[in-house]
């Protein structure tokens, strides 16, 4: 992911509340590394429940501001998978986050997308794992490059599918 500026960070996020004012980036921002990244995740320490991500979407800073569903107790010790970087692990360290789709129309703002993602949003670090590759196997760079490739995938197609920009770019044409 290419570096990002604090300004085009919080200009990023589509969806804001209208009631929130400011986007609190975190405290380790001027420690990222971006070269190692696929999307910038983070919680805000105020509100622990908000989450933001943040991705490179064709050469300009996308993002949203997401909400975390409290886990089900019901969900026991089940295994559930991340729908971004696609790891399975325990169900505490897998949570649905929802993003409201940000619209002028009074009607529209119930509408709502969600996704499970790794509660601690470490996705990047999921997919930088090394394989275990067996002699058939490809090797283990390539593998995680593959990881990467789809994670950015499919992070991409969440933000896009969130602002609707298909349809806003059909429109503009």
């Amino acid at each position: 992911m290419r570096p990002m500026t604090r300004a085009e960070v919080r200009a990023a996020i589509v969806n804001l509340d209208p009631a929130q004012k400011k986007v609190h980036l975190p405290t380790w921002f001027d420690e990222v590394h971006w070269h190692r990244i696929d999307y910038l995740g983070w919680r805000d320490l105020r509100a622990p429940m908000r989450v933001y991500m943040v991705a490179d979407v064709d050469g300009e800073a996308f993002g949203v501001m997401l909400r975390q569903n409290p886990n089900q107790a019901a969900l026991g010790s089940r295994a559930v998978m991340c729908d971004l970087c696609r790891f399975t692990r325990r169900f505490n360290e897998v949570s649905l986050f929802t993003a409201q789709r940000p619209s002028k129309d009074k009607r529209q703002r119930l509408s709502k997308l969600g996704l499970h993602v790794c509660t601690d949003l470490d996705c990047s670090v999921n997919v930088h794992s090394k394989p275990i590759v067996g002699p058939l196997d490809p090797p283990a760079e390539e593998t995680i490059e593959r990881r990467r490739q789809g994670l950015r995938e499919r992070t991409v197609t969440f933000l896009r599918s969130v602002s609707d920009l298909d349809r806003t770019a059909r429109r503009s044409e």
